[in-house]
């Protein structure tokens, strides 16, 4: 067990305690190494509970190390914390066809040897991976505490930069007053809250103006042939290969890819989550050609990953499809909201979708390294457009 302590003495600026505040670190590199009053804390579904956090363990996630932190403030435990450490390597990004950028990228890797601190999880969103163990702390304590923990961290991993992903709406002014962090442009992750009478997709059909209405039904009959079916843990195993193949496919046409998954985190993700976890194959004459995933939690049908064969997808309009087919489940599971997440946003605008501004800071502490995140950034913006703001698919009354 790696067992750190620090001592942090700070006093915070404007506030009314009288005394030094010391905050004490104990930082775990294994889940089987936490105390037992780790999940005491909370209960057993919750995302930062010992059996969820291993699930990346056990997936054995290449270039990926991870961090459990317990920060004391006079030796009481105050907050439970999750980070995980990436190595960056050149299969992060996909730029070959840019030929200076990927030049360049793959020089400043070869000098840097660059990682990233990840404060939170690459691959779930689904809750924060802060816990707060006194619940009735104001804001500001809350953000000290946080903000002294994560400063420790990227010390002690000796992180070339450092990425807050999902940041407390109300903790985000606190990280802002820190000039060396950048907020994250354009962070959006796109939702819709569903009316609490639909019943069927029927319901969706009936507020949608004319010309999305046809382009919905049009996007339908596009399926043809295509056949849609739940799979349980056992499906899930059998078609493993095909699962992992048809995510890289997706995940390899984004410009960055921090962190890839392999075919056992949705094993592994299915048996811990059992029906919280809905697992979609998409058949073709008996074949998987995409496949759908969502997390259920606290009345959200959450999209997890998807994969899908692009060929197919041009000829039957899988994503879109998908899209669709995640409305008819968060309605079919009466869920109160559906979250798409940050991609695709136009499409998602489309589907009905609301935008939601996320709150995600960086700082990276070599030239070279900020340099090429600049321009990766850049390219980012770019493919996000701003097309998507202007997609309103719903009758008037909707939006009254």
């Amino acid at each position: 067990m790696q067992h750190i302590l620090f001592q942090f003495f700070a006093l915070p600026k404007n506030d009314t305690f009288n005394a030094f505040m010391s905050y004490r670190f104990s930082v775990y590199r294994q889940v089987s190494e936490l105390p037992p009053e780790w999940d005491q804390q909370m209960r057993p579904d919750y995302p930062m509970h010992s059996r969820e956090l291993s699930i990346q363990e056990m997936a054995d996630l290449d270039h990926l190390e991870y961090y459990y932190v317990i920060t004391y403030e006079n030796d009481q435990p105050v907050m439970y914390s999750y980070y995980q450490h990436l190595h960056v390597t050149p299969e992060h990004f996909n730029c070959k066809d840019k030929i200076f950028q990927h030049y360049s990228l793959n020089i400043s890797l070869r000098i840097v040897k660059p990682s990233l601190l990840v404060v939170g999880n690459l691959f779930r969103h689904d809750a924060p991976y802060t816990y707060f163990i006194d619940h009735s702390l104001s804001i500001k304590k809350k953000a000290d505490i946080y903000i002294k923990a994560y400063e420790y961290m990227l010390d002690h991993a000796k992180a070339t930069g450092i990425f807050l992903k999902d940041v407390q709406k109300e903790i985000a002014p606190y990280v802002q007053s820190d000039n060396t962090y950048h907020q994250l442009q354009d962070d959006v992750s796109m939702y819709f809250n569903v009316p609490p009478e639909w019943k069927s997709m029927a319901d969706y059909e009936k507020i949608l103006k004319h010309k999305y209405l046809q382009r919905y039904k049009k996007i339908g009959k596009q399926l043809d042939g295509i056949v849609v079916q739940e799979l349980n843990t056992e499906d899930i195993i059998k078609h493993a290969d095909a699962i992992e193949s048809l995510y890289l496919q997706v995940t390899n046409k984004q410009l960055v890819s921090m962190g890839k998954l392999k075919k056992s985190f949705f094993i592994l993700l299915k048996k811990q989550l059992g029906e919280r976890y809905k697992v979609f194959g998409w058949f073709l004459d008996g074949s998987m050609v995409a496949f759908s995933s969502a997390i259920l939690h606290d009345g959200y049908y959450d999209m997890n990953y998807i994969g899908f064969d692009y060929a197919i997808n041009q000829s039957h309009a899988i994503y879109l499809n998908i899209l669709f087919h995640c409305m008819q489940q968060a309605i079919a599971t009466q869920s109160k909201r559906l979250v798409v997440g940050r991609t695709a946003l136009e499409a998602k605008a489309i589907l009905g979708c609301e935008p939601e501004y996320m709150f995600g800071f960086y700082k990276l502490r070599h030239v070279l390294v900020n340099w090429f995140f600049k321009r990766v950034s850049a390219g980012f913006r770019d493919q996000i457009g701003e097309k998507w703001k202007e997609r309103h698919p719903f009758k008037s009354s909707y939006y009254q």
